[in-house]
């Protein structure tokens, strides 16, 4: 057992001398050092919506003003043409469209046959539901007392002499009611604390760096490296008087040797760049740590000849950095392409 402890701190000392796992410990530590140097980005969530309206009604024109002047995150804008609204929202230029149809004004406040607003989105559209609401809170401002009186009129109840003739005092009155509920802080109470005005959604992030995808592919890596040490090790016939299971104990020993470097300086980098609850991030880099060691172990067993392990390493490393999600996002691949980077632990870290 000391004699394989021995050799365990003399391959540990080996592996951190070697140039790949240097270069590659130095680029981790690099990144944590950026990440933290690096100021926050301030990202706006900017969310155009196009306009065309048909309704020649003055108050709808008025709604549509107020809409395109809003102080809210979504940014209303008039088109003049239903070509040029389908244009806007096929090519992400809009993130909704609204259509106002000819009569829609006069047919909402009377009870006739409704003009529905027409609405369109995409399945990239966000927050649609929003838009509609902030619209509807505009027509509701100008057209919910027109509307109200309109149907009182309309009603049966209206149709009695006695109420026809209270009736225009009653809703003179209710007008009255009306204006100043909307008007009124009984509901809200604005308070502008800005100092100015405020059109967009924003929030601060750190630049996106793969840290973790990159610290991932450099474990493997190096659990690799591990491989062809060992692999060229044995053809130099320093192992010889090992037996069948001593010979195992080494293949493991070359491989956690290059491994274990790599991920003690992972745990306080995710710590670092990700924050959070640093014994989870610990436990997650150890089961992958181990994962790694199981993979590269195999590949130890079945690829015996350092000369036939060289020519496949690179392959194994081009798919871990294509299909590892480091340069890629892996969720829009293709099915065939997410089969295949389920096979490489990088997929799972």
């Amino acid at each position: 057992m000391k004699l394989f402890l021995n050799r365990f701190f003399i391959l540990l000392k080996r592996s951190i001398r070697q140039p790949v796992n240097i270069a590659m410990l130095v680029i981790l530590v690099g990144l944590a050092i950026l990440y933290r140097q690096v100021p926050s980005s301030e990202k706006t969530l900017y969310l155009p919506v196009a306009i065309l309206s048909e309704d020649t009604d003055p108050n709808m024109q008025k709604t549509v003003e107020d809409l395109c002047h809003a102080n809210a995150i979504f940014h209303f804008y008039t088109v003049d043409s239903r070509e040029t609204m389908y244009e806007d929202i096929s090519s992400g230029k809009a993130n909704a469209g609204y259509v106002i149809p000819a009569g829609f004004t006069s047919n909402a406040i009377t009870s006739d046959t409704p003009t529905p607003i027409e609405v369109y989105t995409t399945q990239a559209s966000m927050l649609p539901s929003l838009s509609r609401d902030e619209f509807f809170s505009h027509f509701y401002r100008h057209f919910a007392l027109q509307i109200a009186k309109s149907r009182v009129q309309e009603s049966p109840v209206y149709a009695t002499d006695t109420l026809q003739k209270s009736m225009p005092a009653v809703l003179e009155e209710l007008g009255k009611i009306y204006e100043e509920f909307q008007n009124g802080t009984e509901i809200f109470r604005v308070e502008d604390s800005s100092g100015g005005i405020y059109n967009d959604l924003t929030r601060e992030e750190k630049v996106d760096i793969p840290v973790r995808k990159l610290a991932g592919l450099f474990i493997l890596t190096a659990g690799l490296i591990g491989i062809a040490t060992y692999l060229k090790d044995s053809e130099e016939r320093l192992y010889l008087r090992l037996r069948g299971s001593e010979r195992y104990v080494m293949r493991l020993l070359h491989i956690v040797s290059c491994i274990l470097p790599m991920s003690v300086i992972t745990w306080p980098v995710l710590w670092i760049t990700e924050g959070g609850n640093g014994l989870v991030i610990l436990g997650e880099v150890t089961l992958y740590s181990l994962v790694c060691v199981v993979y590269a172990l195999l590949f130890s067993v079945i690829l015996r000849s350092s000369a036939v392990y060289q020519k496949v390493l690179p392959i194994l490393l081009t798919m871990a950095i294509i299909l590892g999600g480091v340069l890629f996002d892996i969720s829009s691949f293709d099915r065939a392409f997410k089969i295949v980077a389920m096979c490489l632990p990088t997929y799972y870290f």
